[in-house]
């Protein structure tokens, strides 16, 4: 039963949530100004301050964004989106100097969906099972959140794009501000974030704005690679700014549409097959860029430079990624053909494409394991989008030397959705990392196995909050992870560790292929 909770003060004015039996909870808390207006296309500003007591009984709207078809296997959900959409949610065990762990969650869905208020990310169970303080958020996605346009620029901000990026250190700066109100430790704070949540992690590991905001990360499916470099970014908004019959040039034309007309704009251009030739190897065309200043390099790069050598890491991935996100497209057959093809867009060329193929297709064989077309170039996209990008992740904070520890692990749960054809996919940690199976039971299954392995998992990421170790009770001796010694927890049935796995396919992925 819900009831009023005891009035908390920030900097902007006194806040009211609900006490939900022996929790806090607070929706919908702004951390920014709405983002309209003249904010459009700008980095966040602070909210303006408000008289009373403002009640944060419900979630914010999400921000802009096309519902998908599909992701109801997921327990996805429509909900009421705006751009006025800058919001945070705290579930916390008490209103007191008690100095818990904070875990901030970065919501996925490919820098174009999602909300921080979906309810697989309920902060609940993670807040009462590890008495810790859960902060949720939602940043802008898509065009408005990622559109690169030099004529955005002007003294009061000499930066474009990343506005999605900004958002989320916009929050952590909210958090470090005002988390010991709501009994949290603003000098323990751990990112972590699923998909692109997870290539957030990865850019907030390499974004000197974000430095000292975060101590630990643990980015879920989601590393440092993938990020636009700036001509790509350019491009992608002169075709954008086609669509909508708009000067690229014209900045107080482009704050001044409709954002349901912006939103309709980014449809048809995701659509078109162009957009895909031009920013298939990297993945999305609205997505962190590249732009020398929020972003001066890769990520990837970023900590292999030293940035963030002293934040404990816990990463790793899903042994079968891409057959999730292969189905939400409605590819469920492919010929040899047309994963060749498929292969060509990412890889950028046929002849790559080919050897990726016939390696993986080799080495799958030869192992036993499924070697028909459309497995070979779900596993080759797997390992391109999320286990390589992870991998070098963990070689390069590992080889650092700094205070921060360094750990790895490989979820291998198996879905029962689709009669098995998903294996282990791609979101199916979401569940166990939350506690909120019952909500996705037709993707993970009813087994008690599952509930068991959400326990280990609940508590891993708990104790890794807390101390920056993920060893349990249930998961003891979890070893760090070095590039000579990759020591991986295996999550699923079979919980071990392992120091190797697929190394065929792995040796194929020179420095070249990838970056």
């Amino acid at each position: 039963m819900a009831t009023s909770t005891p009035v908390v003060d920030t900097r902007q004015g006194k806040l009211q949530g609900l006490l939900e039996d022996d929790l806090h909870v607070f929706r919908g808390i702004p951390f920014a100004a709405p983002p309209v207006g003249d904010l459009r296309f700008r980095a966040p500003r602070p909210p303006e301050p408000w008289d009373g007591v403002r009640q944060t009984n419900e979630i914010g709207y999400g921000s802009m964004q096309m519902f998908v078809p599909g992701l109801e296997l997921l327990g996805a959900w429509e909900m009421p989106v705006d751009e006025d959409c800058l919001t945070l949610n705290i579930w916390t065990p008490g209103l007191d100097d008690a100095k818990r762990p904070v875990m901030f969650w970065i919501h996925g869905g490919g820098f174009a969906g999602g909300s921080g208020a979906t309810p697989i990310y309920d902060g609940q169970h993670l807040a009462r099972r590890g008495d810790v303080v859960v902060v949720t958020i939602n940043y802008r996605l898509g065009a408005l959140g990622f559109l690169y346009n030099q004529a955005f620029t002007d003294a009061d901000d000499p930066q474009t794009g990343n506005y999605g990026m900004r958002d989320q250190v916009a929050a952590l700066e909210w958090v470090r501000d005002h988390i010991s109100q709501f009994g949290g430790d603003p000098n323990n704070v751990t990112i972590f974030g699923e998909s692109a949540g997870g290539m957030s992690v990865g850019v907030l590991l390499g974004a000197a704005e974000a430095e000292g905001l975060f101590h630990k990360a643990i980015p879920q499916s989601g590393a440092g690679h993938h990020s636009l470099p700036t001509d790509i970014a350019e491009e992608v908004c002169r075709r954008y700014c086609a669509i909508l019959e708009v000067n690229p040039d014209d900045a107080a034309s482009l704050r001044g549409i409709p954002a349901q007309d912006m939103l309709d704009a980014q449809g048809a251009m995701q659509a078109d097959p162009e957009t895909s030739t031009l920013t298939g190897r990297y993945l999305m065309p609205f997505s962190p860029v590249v732009e020398q200043s929020f972003l001066e390099t890769l990520p990837i790069e970023a900590v292999r430079n030293g940035r963030s050598k002293d934040v404990d890491l816990l990463c790793g991935t899903i042994e079968d990624e891409w057959t999730l996100l292969a189905a939400i497209q409605g590819v469920n057959e492919m010929d040899e053909a047309g994963a060749r093809g498929a292969l060509a867009v990412t890889s950028g060329d046929a002849d790559t494409a080919g050897s990726l193929y016939e390696h993986y297709r080799d080495a799958r064989t030869a192992r036993g394991a499924g070697s028909d077309p459309l497995t070979v170039f779900d596993s080759v996209m797997t390992d391109y989008v999320f286990r390589i990008p992870s991998d070098r992740l963990l070689d390069a904070h590992s080889a650092l030397g700094g205070s921060g520890k360094t750990y790895a692990y490989l979820f291998n749960q198996q879905s029962p959705a689709m009669g098995g054809r998903l294996r282990a996919p791609h979101a199916i940690d979401i569940p166990f990392v939350f506690g909120t199976g019952d909500q996705m039971r037709p993707f993970i299954g009813d087994d008690p196995q599952t509930d068991q392995l959400s326990g280990f998992v609940m508590d891993a990421w708990i104790n890794f909050a807390r101390s920056g170790n993920p060893s349990t009770q249930a998961l003891p001796g979890w070893p760090e992870y070095r590039a000579d010694q990759r020591y991986t927890m295996v999550l699923g049935p079979d919980v071990k560790t392992v120091r190797e796995d697929r190394e065929a396919e792995r040796e194929v992925w020179t420095a070249d292929l990838l970056e």
